[in-house]
C-alpha cells in the first residue's frame, strides 16, 4: 500500500490546558520582543525610517501585482475551475491562488489529494487533474494530450499557452509539429553509429581526466551534455570542451529559472522570467557563432547542425529545437548516469559482477588481449550495447538505478480546442493532466521494499514489474515513450563502462570519507535532481 500523509491541523494540541500555557507563554514572548524592539526603534529614528521605505515598498510592489492579477482576470476572463465528472475538487486548496502544497511537495500533495481517486485542483489561473494510480493506463495510453507544453507551463518556462502567442514570439518549441520528426531522424541507428567513434573518444577523455574524488553529478552530468551536443546540436561546439561547459551553466541556470511565482503568474515580468530570457539569448548567440563558422568556411559537415540546415530551418527555428532536444535528453540522462555509478559504488559485489561482465562483452567481440582495449572498445555498435542479452545484469541494474531514482510528475496538455473524455472525466481545454512515478515506482503495492535499490526484483524468479500492468516508467510508458532512449542508454552504458573498467569506486563525502549510505530517494522533486547532500566518488585506477 501506498503510505499516506499527514495532514498538518493548526491550533491542534494534545490537551486544552497545554494548548492555554503554549499561547500564554507564546503571547508572554511576544510582548516581551515587542517592547524591546519598540524602545530599540524610538532610539533609532533614522531606523524607523528606512524601515518604513522598505514596507511602503512592498506594499506597492504587492499592490502592483494584484491589481495587475485582476486587470489580467478581467481581460482573460475568469479562471474556468470545473469539477470534471469522476474528478471532484481537492480539499487541498487556498483560495485564488490554489494548491500551493503542490509547490514544496509534489509527491506528498498528488499522494494526498488522490487518496479517493481522480481529483481536479488550480494553480492560480491554470486548471489541472490529478490523476490517481487506478488510472495510469489511460494517462500513458491516450495519445491526445500533449507533453512538451505541459511541461513548459507546469516548470514556469512559457509564459502563454496560447499557440498564435508562442509562435509569434518564437516560442514554439515543437516547430508546428515538426521537431519530432526532426528528433527522430538525428537518433536513427545509422547516424548514431556513424558518429560512435567521436563519442567513443570523448567519453574517454572525459573519463580518464576524473579527479580522484569527483563529484558524479557534476563530471558526468557534463560528459553527458557533450555527448549528447555532437549527437543532436552541432560538432563544432561538442569539439569544444570551453564551449560545452559555458552551455552546461546556461542550462542549471535555466533549471532554476523556474519557481512558484513563474509558474502562478507567468504573465508578470519576475527577474526570474527576464534571466531565462537572457540565458536563451545568450544559447542562441552561441548557437550563431557556429553557424556563422560554418557559412563563413563552407563546410559541410556530416553533423545535426548541417541536417537542420539541410532542413531549410532559420537560425532561430534551430536555436529553439536544440535548445528542447537537450532539455528532452539531457535533464533526466546526466544524472541518472551518476546515480548509476552512485549505486554501483555503493555495492561493491555489483560493481565486481558488471565490471566482469562488461570485460566478458567486450573481449566477446575482439578476444584478442593483445590489441588496445580503446580499439577493442570502438568496435562495438550500438545495437550491441543495447541487446539486453549482451549485458543482462547491466541492464537490470539501470533499471533498478531508474525505478529509484525517477520520482518525478508526469504531465500531459489538452490543447485539442475542446474538451476531452480520459477514463470517465471530462478535461476541459487547457486543463493539465498529472501523475507521479511513484505511484509505481515507490509502491508497495508493486514493489517489495521499494526504496532500497535491489536489480533482482527484475530477475526472472521474482519479476516484480510484471505483476501489475505499466509498473515501470523509467523511459516512459505507452503511447508516451522517451524518443531518446536508446541514446540515452548508450551514453549510460559507454560511460558505466569506460568507468567500471578504468576505476575501483567508492561513495565518499567530500573529504574522502566513506559514505555509509546513499542519501535517501527525494519524493517531492519536480525534475529528477542531485541529492540534496553532495555525494563524492573516490577513484583509483586499475593496472
Amino acid at each position: 500500500m501506498i503510505p499516506t500523509t499527514s495532514v498538518f491541523q493548526f491550533g491542534l494540541g494534545p490537551s486544552n490546558d497545554n494548548r492555554i500555557s503554549t499561547n500564554a507563554a507564546a503571547l508572554h514572548i511576544c510582548l516581551l520582543c515587542h517592547t524591546r524592539q519598540t524602545d530599540f526603534l524610538s532610539r533609532s529614528p533614522l531606523l524607523m525610517l528606512q524601515l518604513a521605505i522598505i514596507l511602503s515598498t512592498a506594499l506597492l510592489a504587492a499592490l502592483i501585482v494584484v491589481g495587475f492579477a485582476s486587470w489580467h482576470n478581467r481581460r482573460t476572463g475568469k479562471a474556468k475551475i470545473l469539477t470534471s465528472r469522476a474528478a471532484p475538487y481537492t480539499s487541498l486548496t487556498y483560495p485564488i491562488l490554489g494548491s500551493l502544497q503542490y509547490f514544496s511537495g509534489h509527491w506528498d500533495f498528488l499522494r494526498s489529494a488522490t487518496k479517493e481517486g481522480t481529483v481536479s485542483f488550480h494553480l492560480a489561473r491554470q486548471q489541472c487533474i490529478a490523476v490517481d494510480v487506478d488510472k495510469r493506463q489511460e494517462f500513458f495510453s491516450d495519445s491526445r494530450p500533449a507533453f512538451a507544453l505541459a511541461y513548459a507551463v507546469m516548470l514556469g518556462a512559457t509564459p502563454s499557452m496560447n499557440r498564435d502567442f508562442l509562435m509569434h514570439m518564437g516560442f514554439d518549441i515543437t516547430l508546428g509539429g515538426r521537431a519530432v520528426k526532426f528528433l527522430a531522424a538525428l537518433l536513427r541507428n545509422e547516424r548514431v553509429n556513424a558518429s560512435r567513434h567521436v563519442l567513443y573518444q570523448y567519453a574517454e577523455e572525459s573519463i580518464g581526466a576524473l579527479e580522484p574524488i569527483t563529484n558524479p553529478f557534476d563530471s558526468i552530468y557534463r560528459t553527458v551534455f557533450r555527448l549528447t551536443i555532437n549527437t543532436i546540436a552541432a560538432s563544432s561546439i561538442s569539439a569544444n570542451p570551453a564551449v560545452c561547459d559555458a552551455l552546461v551553466k546556461i542550462f542549471h541556470e535555466l533549471d532554476r529559472s523556474g519557481t512558484p511565482a513563474t509558474i502562478l503568474f507567468p504573465w508578470f515580468p519576475w527577474w526570474e522570467r527576464v534571466r531565462r530570457f537572457y540565458l536563451m539569448k545568450h544559447f542562441h548567440d552561441i548557437m550563431m557563432v557556429a553557424l556563422a563558422e560554418r557559412r563563413r568556411e563552407g563546410r559541410d559537415d556530416e553533423d545535426p547542425l548541417q541536417f537542420l540546415l539541410d532542413e531549410g530551418l532559420s537560425s532561430l527555428e534551430i536555436t529553439q529545437f536544440t535548445l528542447a532536444a537537450l532539455f528532452a535528453g539531457i535533464a533526466n540522462t546526466g544524472v541518472v548516469a551518476a546515480y548509476f555509478l552512485c549505486d554501483l559504488a555503493s555495492h561493491p559485489s555489483y560493481l565486481a559482477l558488471i565490471r566482469a561482465e562488461i570485460l566478458s562483452f567486450i573481449d566477446s567481440f575482439h578476444p584478442d588481449p593483445t590489441l588496445p582495449f580503446s580499439t577493442r572498445f570502438h568496435s562495438i555498435t550500438l545495437d550491441q550495447w543495447l541487446n539486453p542479452s549482451n549485458l543482462p545484469l547491466t541492464h537490470r541494474c539501470l533499471k533498478e538505478t531508474l525505478r529509484l531514482r525517477i520520482a518525478t510528475p508526469f504531465h500531459r496538455l489538452n490543447d485539442s480546442g475542446a474538451d476531452m473524455e480520459f477514463g470517465g472525466t471530462v478535461v476541459p481545454h487547457g486543463t493539465i493532466l498529472t501523475f507521479h512515478s511513484s505511484f509505481m515506482h515507490h509502491n508497495e503495492a508493486f514493489y517489495v521494499d521499494p526504496m532500497r535499490w535491489d536489480p533482482e526484483r527484475f530477475g526472472v524468479e521474482r519479476a516484480e514489474d510484471k505483476g501489475r500492468p505499466m509498473a515501470f516508467a523509467g523511459w516512459g510508458l505507452g503511447k508516451h515513450q522517451c524518443l531518446g532512449q536508446r541514446l540515452g542508454k548508450f551514453e549510460i552504458f559507454l560511460i558505466t563502462a569506460l568507468a567500471v573498467c578504468s576505476y575501483d569506486m567508492e561513495v565518499v563525502e567530500k573529504d574522502g570519507t566513506p559514505m555509509v549510505e546513499m542519501p535517501p530517494v527525494q519524493l517531492n522533486d519536480a525534475v529528477v535532481s542531485p541529492p540534496k547532500r553532495d555525494v563524492y566518488l573516490k577513484l583509483n585506477a586499475r593496472c
